[in-house]
């Protein structure tokens, strides 16, 4: 986008230099042109990657599963669930809607926030929950009505996909879209609109979010990777940070001295040591959005759903690569300095840099897995095992446990506050998992 190119030109000329976590800040989140404000599709089939609840809604209800768990642990008191980045609102729906369902108890104590900023997504969240009698809290929004779900070209489609590639990164989740099933949607034009509504929208700034304390849970499924990072790599054995510039013609980068003390600290404190030659993110946005949440949580859990690994899983099996990349039409790059607001860019989580900055805000690690193990650990091979004769709806959930698809790459984190040793299914060993012998049964909307 040429006008935000200028933009970041006019501010590169001004400075001289920036760094690459201003450079990213700019194209992801600048007001009017980044790629997070904008109005056009991010997740599914019209967008430029898939996420975990665009690929079947069992994902959601397993999470449903797992905050109900939560809230029995909690005392079965008011619960708010707190939803960071919902995209177009489908975890939120599976979540409210099996809850519903499934947990009536529950969910007569629950109320869910969605933190999102972006009016025109906002919209669409609004309209798929009201689609789906999703009470909802009624805000007021300039944007435009949106057309179709990201889960197909009308509501409750999941695509169908299975994994092209064994490389182990986000690119897996860039998959083949089958032909989306045919629903009857509900009529969009009334409303269920109510005054006690379980949604709620509000905002998150540098300054923190924009409601109260609370007890219950902060939801978050690819945030974290998408926060700015600066770019650090030793070269003739000394550390420098990469600057973006521009030269009259086009952008490049420079390698100069470290721009933060904070940079240094944070290699300390995660026991990060870089050999000459190699590079590496320091993502300091996720300990400030962490220590936001912390102020906000008085009792109850974060957990934290992302592509990443320890320190030890992404320096020291990764040598020399930076695991900067850009998303565009499902098809994964590092041209950083093209197309720029209309492609995603993300680094991998650094989940150790969570739990030491946790740690030090009064967080306890309860546990930490991979997205397969929490899935399976939560029943999800019961519920395949009940749809057996339902073939694309295998082929749609086995890539959120496969090794080659989401199942290793995404990892999941789970914190507390002010609990006392709390045990939780999902992180039990999976030797103790067992599957019934259940005879296939139709697909009746909850597996």
């Amino acid at each position: 986008m040429q006008l935000l190119k200028e933009l970041i030109v006019e501010e590169i000329n001004r400075k001289g230099k920036i760094t690459f976590a201003e450079f990213m800040r700019l194209v992801l989140y600048h007001p009017k042109y980044g790629y997070y404000n904008s109005d056009t599709e991010r997740v599914g089939r019209f967008g430029d990657y898939y996420t975990s609840p665009t690929v079947h809604r069992m994902f959601g209800e397993l999470l449903a599963k797992q905050l109900d768990e939560m809230w029995r642990i909690m005392g079965e008191g008011a619960f708010t669930v707190v939803e960071m980045g919902a995209n177009r609102g489908w975890l939120c729906h599976d979540i409210i809607r099996y809850i519903k369902k499934e947990h009536p108890r529950f969910y007569d104590n629950l109320r869910y926030i969605i933190v999102e900023s972006n009016p025109y997504a906002r919209e669409k969240q609004r309209l798929l929950l009201d689609s789906f009698d999703v009470p909802y809290e009624t805000i007021s929004s300039s944007s435009p009505p949106c057309e179709g779900g990201e889960r197909g070209e009308v509501f409750d489609c999941h695509a169908s996909f299975i994994p092209p590639s064994q490389k182990r990164d986000k690119e897996r989740v860039n998959l083949e879209v089958f032909p989306f099933l045919p629903y009857d949607r509900p009529d969009r034009g009334s409303k269920y609109l109510f005054s006690d509504g379980k949604v709620l929208w509000h905002t998150y700034t540098e300054d923190g979010f924009s409601f109260d304390k609370i007890q219950g849970c902060f939801l978050s499924n690819e945030f974290v990777d998408a926060l700015p990072v600066h770019r650090l790599k030793v070269k003739n054995k000394i550390l420098k940070e990469v600057y973006v510039g521009y030269n009259a013609t086009k952008f490049c980068e420079i390698d100069d001295e470290v721009s933060n003390p904070a940079l240094k600290d944070y290699l300390e404190t995660n026991k990060i040591y870089l050999k000459d030659g190699q590079s590496c993110e320091v993502n300091l946005g996720a300990v400030g959005w962490l220590r936001h949440v912390t102020e906000k949580v008085d009792k109850g859990f974060i957990v934290t759903i992302d592509y990443g690994d320890t320190t030890d899983g992404i320096f020291y099996r990764n040598n020399t690569e930076n695991t900067v990349r850009c998303y565009y039409k499902h098809n994964v790059n590092r041209d950083y300095y093209k197309r720029l607001g209309e492609q995603d860019i993300t680094s991998h989580v650094n989940f150790t840099n969570l739990m030491n900055a946790g740690r030090l805000l009064g967080l306890e690690v309860t546990g930490f897995a991979k997205q397969s193990h929490y899935l399976i650990a939560l029943g999800i091979l019961e519920r395949l095992n009940s749809v057996a004769n339902d073939i694309e709806t295998i082929l749609k959930v086995k890539n959120l446990i496969h090794p080659e698809g989401m199942g290793e790459v995404f990892k999941v984190l789970i914190q507390h506050k002010n609990i006392e040793n709390p045990q939780l299914t999902s992180l039990r060993p999976l030797q103790s998992v067992t599957i019934s012998n259940s005879k296939p049964r139709k697909d009746t909307g909850y597996l």
